[in-house]
């Protein structure tokens, strides 16, 4: 699993959640991924985030394929000028696993209280 840049548009700004198969045999996932901002000591910043759009078809993954899922937040100032804290940890859950994955990671910043993922595509 990678966090790829910030992509920032119109207001908002997008990242990329990548997951790769690191397996010999194709999987599939489908879904959205539960995902939680951590702080260092492993408490939880903010609220999950919450779903965007609607559930796509599940996606067959190649062994060495990626597929990706976006997180979404707002830039400072669009609504409201708060932001949560910078995590020190991304904490995900694949669509449809009970085991959850951590990056080290100071991304995403969620401002405007709005911090959502889209499915896997």
């Amino acid at each position: 699993m990678t966090l790829g840049r910030g992509d920032p548009g119109a207001g908002s700004i997008y990242y990329p959640l990548d997951f790769t198969n690191t397996t010999t045999h194709a999987c599939t996932l489908d879904g959205f991924p539960g995902v939680s901002l951590l702080r260092g000591d492993g408490s939880v910043i903010g609220k999950p985030a919450g779903r965007q759009g609607a559930k796509a078809a599940a996606v067959r993954i190649a062994p060495g394929q990626t597929v990706e899922a976006d997180l979404h937040t707002l830039n400072q100032g669009i609504k409201g000028d708060s932001c949560w804290r910078k995590p020190t940890l991304i904490m995900v859950y694949p669509p449809g696993s009970t085991e959850s994955m951590t990056l080290a990671t100071s991304n995403p910043v969620v401002c405007g209280d709005t911090f959502d993922v889209g499915p896997v595509h």
